[in-house]
C-alpha cells in the first residue's frame, strides 16, 4: 500500500512537471508567434514609409531620364545608395513603363527588367498608382521581399521597387532562431526530467516509506533544478533578442507595437520569477545567525504587507527575542501573511502573534478568511499544493524550509474546513 501511494506521489510530482513543462512551451510558442508577427509588421511598416518618402522625394527632384552626368542622376544615384547603404536593403532601382531601369544600385541602369525578380501583377498595379508591400523572390532558400512605390511626376508614372533580404530582417531570423533554441532546451529538460524522476521511483520502490517525506523534497529539488535552469538561460536570451529588437525598431513603430514590446518584457520577467521560485527549492538554507526581536520583525513585515494590500486589517503584537536569521525569517513570516491577504480577500483581518510556548518561542500569523480546505490539509506543505487559483504552490514549502532549518518547525494548528486560519512557526529559545 505504502508503496503505491509513494509511486502515484511521484507520477503526481511528473504530471506537474510535465504540465509546467506543456506550459512553458506554450507560453514561449506564444510569445514567438506574437513577437514574429510584431517584428515582421514592424519591418514591413517601416518599409512602406521608407518608399513612400523617398517616392515623394523622387517625384520632386526632377526627371529621372535627364542626360547623364545631370544634377538630377546624381541626385537621384546618391538617393538610391544611401536607401540601400543605410537600411541594409538588397536593391533599390527606379523603372519606367517600359519596364527598363532608369537607375539602380546593384541592378544597373538602363538594363532591361529581370521579370523572374519581379510580382508582375503587383508591379502593374503600381504604375496604376497602388503600393504595395510583399514576397519577391527566393535565393538560395532566403525570401527576399519587394515593395513597388508609383513615383508620378509630369504625367508620367515610374516605379521605385525596394528589395529587402536576410540583412534587413536579421532581427526576425535572430527572434526565430532564438525561440527554437529555447523550445528544444526545455524539450530537452522534460527528456532529462523524466529519465531522473523514473531513476528516483525505483529507489522509492526500493525503500518504500523510508525516509518518504525527504525523498519526495529530493524528487521535487531535481525537477526544480532542472526546469528553472533549462528555463532560465533561453529565456534570458529571449530578453537580450527582445532588447535588442526593441532598441532597433521601436522608436520608428507605431504606439501599438510598443506596447507589445512591453507585454512581452513582462512575461519574460514573470517567467524568470517563477524560475526563481523553483530555484529556491533546490538552495540550501545557509543561516547568518544573530539576536532577532519578533516583535520587532513581526510590526515591520506588517508595515510591508499594508503597503501591497492597502484594504487588509494587518496587526502585530508581542516581543520576543530569539537566535535566528533574521532576513530568511522574515522572508517565512512574509510568505504567511501574503498567502492570508492573497487568500482572505481585499478586507481580510490578520493577527501576527509573538508568544513565549515555554522552550520554544512561537511566531503565529491568524486570519479570518475561508480558512484551509479539508482535502488540501495533508499535503499543504507539499510543493506545487495551493489553495489560491494561480498560485505556484511554493511559499509555504519555502517557510517550513526555513522553519526546519532552525530547529523549528511550521504547522497549521486551525481546524481544517473551518473559516478562519492559524498558521505558526516554532523556534527553540536559544541566549541570546
Amino acid at each position: 500500500m505504502g508503496r503505491a501511494v509513494n509511486r502515484r506521489r511521484v507520477l503526481a510530482v511528473l504530471a506537474a512537471a510535465l504540465a509546467l513543462l506543456v506550459a512553458i512551451n506554450a507560453l514561449i510558442y506564444s510569445l514567438y508567434r506574437s513577437d514574429v508577427r510584431a517584428v515582421t509588421g514592424t519591418l514591413d511598416d517601416r518599409l512602406s514609409a521608407l518608399g513612400v518618402t523617398s517616392a515623394s522625394w523622387l517625384a520632386s527632384i526632377g526627371d529621372a531620364g535627364a542626360p547623364a552626368g545631370a544634377p538630377v542622376d546624381r541626385s537621384l544615384g546618391a538617393l538610391l545608395d544611401a536607401l540601400v547603404r543605410d537600411n541594409r536593403l538588397e536593391d533599390a532601382y527606379l523603372i519606367d513603363p517600359a519596364l527598363r531601369v532608369l537607375a539602380g544600385v546593384r541592378t544597373p541602369a538602363g538594363a532591361p527588367l529581370n521579370l523572374l525578380r519581379v510580382d508582375e501583377d503587383r508591379l502593374a498595379r503600381a504604375f496604376a498608382g497602388e503600393a504595395s508591400v510583399g514576397t519577391g523572390y527566393s535565393v538560395a532558400n532566403a525570401t527576399v521581399e519587394a515593395a513597388y512605390f508609383p513615383v508620378r511626376r509630369a504625367g508620367s508614372t515610374r516605379v521605385l521597387t525596394l528589395e529587402a533580404g536576410a540583412e534587413y530582417h536579421a532581427p526576425a531570423v535572430a527572434l526565430r532562431r532564438t525561440y527554437l533554441v529555447a523550445v528544444g532546451l526545455t524539450a530537452l529538460a522534460a527528456v532529462v526530467f523524466a529519465v531522473g524522476l523514473g531513476l528516483a521511483l525505483r529507489a522509492l520502490e526500493r525503500a518504500r516509506l523510508a525516509h518518504g517525506r525527504a525523498e519526495r523534497m529530493a524528487a521535487v529539488g531535481q525537477m526544480a533544478a532542472m526546469v528553472a535552469h533549462e528555463v532560465r538561460n533561453p529565456l534570458g536570451i529571449l530578453r537580450g533578442q527582445i532588447e535588442l529588437a526593441r532598441e532597433r525598431l521601436a522608436p520608428a513603430a507605431p504606439p501599438r507595437e510598443q506596447e507589445r514590446f512591453v507585454e512581452m518584457l513582462g512575461e519574460v520577467d514573470r517567467l524568470n520569477r517563477l524560475t526563481e521560485e523553483f530555484l529556491g527549492l533546490t538552495r540550501d538554507v545557509a543561516l547568518d545567525p544573530g539576536d532577532v526581536d519578533l516583535g520587532a520583525l513581526a510590526r515591520a513585515v506588517a508595515d510591508e504587507v499594508r503597503l501591497l494590500a492597502p484594504g487588509a486589517d494587518i496587526t502585530a503584537s508581542g516581543a520576543l527575542t530569539v537566535r535566528a536569521d533574521a532576513a530568511k525569517l522574515r522572508q517565512a513570516l512574509l510568505n504567511l501573511v501574503l498567502n492570508a491577504t492573497q487568500i482572505g480577500g481585499p478586507a481580510v483581518v490578520v493577527a501576527i502573534e509573538v508568544a513565549d510556548d515555554g522552550e520554544r518561542a512561537r511566531l503565529s500569523v491568524i486570519d479570518d478568511g475561508p480558512g484551509v480546505p479539508a482535502e488540501l490539509a495533508a499535503r499543504l506543505f507539499q510543493p506545487f499544493v495551493t489553495a489560491r487559483a494561480g498560485g505556484t504552490g511554493l511559499g509555504l514549502t519555502a517557510a517550513r524550509r526555513i522553519a526546519e532549518r532552525h530547529g523549528g518547525t511550521l504547522v497549521l494548528e486551525s481546524r481544517p474546513g473551518a473559516r478562519g486560519a492559524r498558521f505558526s512557526i516554532y523556534l527553540p529559545r536559544r541566549p541570546a
